[in-house]
């Protein structure tokens, strides 16, 4: 498989991008099939600064077929609760920075008028797993907030204080654990943290084989996901689907 395949401005888009490594990890695929298709996964820092910002819009624009990662938030049962916590401080983070600091190339990839732009978690099935995961951070957040602004207005309370205690436990002594067994679909059991990562990367593997199936007149794709979903992501669409990786 050529790279020749992708068009100059896909080029150069991403040689910039791969300039910028704290922003964006890349990585190139061919697609199982006769005729030769490549398929380029952007694994990106949601959170950026304008130039990397930048960068990610001449990438998806370099592509007529982009696949974006985008939960779905409204079939999750505590997933509007989740959207907020995980969203709110970015918003703040972006609004005391004068919006120096920009979000995410998912957005630029949406805006897009030309080309086909596929939510690739979109009509898949919501594993148990993800249900849990969405209270367990939820409440892991919402509680960290809520201690912070007490013990920061000098009124601890002591029953919120333990409860935060167990939490970060939990977090600290399962989380390398379940880092090891993520692969496997019972992680989620021992760190629902994990199962936003795994269980995702599942959806996310389906929805981009999907994806190329649906359009099987495009040669080249790329699809833009949160980075720490990459090593998942590949072991998906190599190990499940047929997908070489060449670089």
């Amino acid at each position: 498989m050529s790279l020749e395949l992708l068009s100059p401005e896909a080029q150069a888009a991403l040689k910039e991008a791969h300039a910028m490594p704290l922003s964006y990890g890349i990585r190139y695929y061919a697609a199982p099939g006769e005729t030769p298709r490549l398929l380029v996964v952007l694994g990106e820092a949601h959170m950026k600064m304008g130039p990397a910002y930048d960068v990610g819009r001449k990438v998806v624009a370099g592509f007529p077929l982009r696949g974006v990662e985008t939960a779905q938030i409204g079939k999750i049962f505590a997933g509007r609760a989740l959207k907020l916590v995980i969203y709110a401080p970015r918003l703040v983070l972006r609004l005391v920075t004068f919006g120096f600091v920009k979000g995410s190339t998912i957005l630029e990839a949406k805006q897009l008028p030309d080309g086909h732009t596929v939510e690739i978690e979109k009509g898949e099935p919501i594993p148990m797993g993800l249900h849990v995961a969405s209270v367990y951070i939820t409440a892991f957040f919402t509680l960290a907030f809520l201690h912070m602004f007490l013990v920061t207005v000098g009124h601890p309370i002591d029953a919120v204080t333990l409860i935060m205690f167990l939490f970060n436990a939990h977090f600290l002594f399962l989380l390398p654990i379940a880092l090891i067994v993520r692969r496997r679909p019972w992680a989620w059991m021992i760190h629902p943290f994990i199962g936003i990562l795994s269980l995702r990367d599942i959806i996310m593997g389906n929805g981009i084989v999907r994806m190329m199936n649906d359009h099987p007149d495009d040669k080249t794709a790329v699809v833009v996901v949160g980075r720490a979903h990459l090593p998942g992501v590949e072991s998906e669409l190599v190990e499940k689907h047929g997908y070489k990786r060449i670089k």
